[in-house]
């Protein structure tokens, strides 16, 4: 038997180079850098230090915000219950991204890691990436960051409508526990300026971190339909030899190519195997970073979506009020949503890779044993469908995000009737 054919390494690099930049994600590692939520992976020292400044500064702000909530329920109690469910929502949304800003910074090096998880020859993706292979990287990306994009958008715009109407009678978004006098011209415009950064880095910082961590799943879902489309092209290769000529040439059955073929199809086996693993190691990774904390995001949501759907109910002739506390729910909404959708995009592709080795074990039933061999543990290793999982509880789907939605109207309706009595 021949040796396996070898790629030219120049070609190899030029591929993986070219595949890495087509799944660049730097438009969201640098805003997300500045925003003092996650480092850029190669920012230097000057950067670095403006970066952990950023955080710092953050940090403090948020853990004052939520102080200040929490001094707001401690003194009404639940004696005014529409003010209660109110501020209650706000500490549990402000809190849970303050836990989430130390959860990335105490996991930075993971998230570098799987930034560029299409990189150079030797690093997770890059060693399989083939020219035929960037042209579909590229247009997946392209759609992957119109999408981002408007995500993004979304956000501001909620943004926008929860910064113009007024939560109190000074006419501040928030309502705050201050220490000082906030009718004063002074302190109005400083606290004013403090709500403002307060809702815009919740908002936006929050959707950046989304984006990003949807980017990644994308990113994996791509590299399984490469997969896909490797393991049926591995399948074609043992038809292509075998043209008429070699009928017409071969003697008892025995086809003149048939070492050749052999050869090939199995280095291509062995490659679209480790292919395999490298998704299989990164999807493992994912979830490592980002379990937990879905969890903890799925819980404060459908917290958050029960109090905001009686806010609306409660303010339903206000449309001021309506609109905004509706704007608040379609962003919990947008937030859960935009994980369940690519989540359940990823368990979809995972499954077709099982099909696509099943469809070439009829191409590969005259190959060696060892090769027949290696393509049924591929193909019951495919079985098991790679997904994210809420720390382990429930996978991350379009049916988990209905679930999710339903508990929380079933809980709001309670909360509306125990109002009512």
């Amino acid at each position: 038997m021949q040796s396996a054919p070898v790629e030219q390494p120049a070609a190899a690099a030029a591929a993986a180079a070219a595949a890495q930049d087509a799944c660049d994600l730097d438009y969201l590692l640098t805003f997300l850098h500045w925003t003092g939520t996650m480092r850029h992976p190669r920012a230097g020292p000057l950067a670095s230090r403006a970066y952990r400044a950023a955080n710092a500064a953050v940090t403090m702000a948020f853990v004052y915000f939520v102080c200040s909530q929490a001094v707001i329920l401690f003194r009404g109690g639940t004696s005014d219950f529409d003010s209660f469910t109110l501020t209650l929502s706000l500490i549990d949304t402000q809190g849970t991204w303050l836990v989430r800003i130390r959860h990335i910074a105490a996991l930075q090096p993971q998230f570098h890691r799987l930034a560029y998880q299409v990189s150079a020859v030797g690093r997770d993706f890059g060693q399989f990436a083939s020219a035929e292979d960037v042209a579909f990287l590229r247009a997946g990306s392209r759609r992957m960051r119109v999408v981002m994009l408007l995500y993004l958008a979304f956000g501001l715009g909620e943004c926008c409508v929860w910064l113009t109407a007024p939560a109190s009678e000074t006419g501040l978004p928030f309502v705050l526990a201050l220490p000082y006098d906030v009718t004063r011209p002074v302190a109005y415009v400083a606290t004013a300026v403090y709500c403002c950064f307060i809702t815009l880095h919740t908002i936006m910082a929050n959707f950046a971190a989304d984006a990003f961590n949807a980017s990644l799943i994308v990113q994996l879902r791509m590299q399984l339909t490469l997969l896909s489309r490797n393991i049926i092209n591995c399948n074609n290769v043992t038809e292509k030899p075998y043209s008429l000529l070699d009928k017409a040439e071969s003697v008892d059955g025995v086809r003149p190519c048939q070492t050749f073929s052999t050869s090939d199809v199995y280095y291509r086996l062995q490659k679209n195997i480790l292919h395999h693993q490298a998704i299989i190691r990164n999807v493992e990774l994912l979830q490592r970073c980002l379990g937990s904390i879905l969890l903890g995001q799925s819980l404060s949501i459908g917290i958050s979506v029960c109090f905001q759907l009686y806010q609306v109910a409660k303010n339903a002739e206000s449309l001021q009020d309506a609109g905004k506390y509706s704007s608040y729910l379609f962003t919990m909404f947008a937030e859960l949503f935009v994980y369940c959708w690519f989540a359940d995009d990823l368990i979809s592709e995972s499954e077709n890779v099982a099909q696509a080795a099943y469809d070439a074990v009829p191409s590969l039933l005259e190959c060696p044993t060892s090769i027949k061999r290696s393509l049924l543990i591929l193909m019951q290793r495919a079985q098991r469908p790679l997904s994210l999982t809420a720390a382990g509880l429930f996978p991350l789907s379009r049916e988990s995000f209905v679930s999710i939605v339903n508990v929380s109207y079933s809980f709001f309706a309670i909360l509306r009737n125990f109002k009512e009595d």
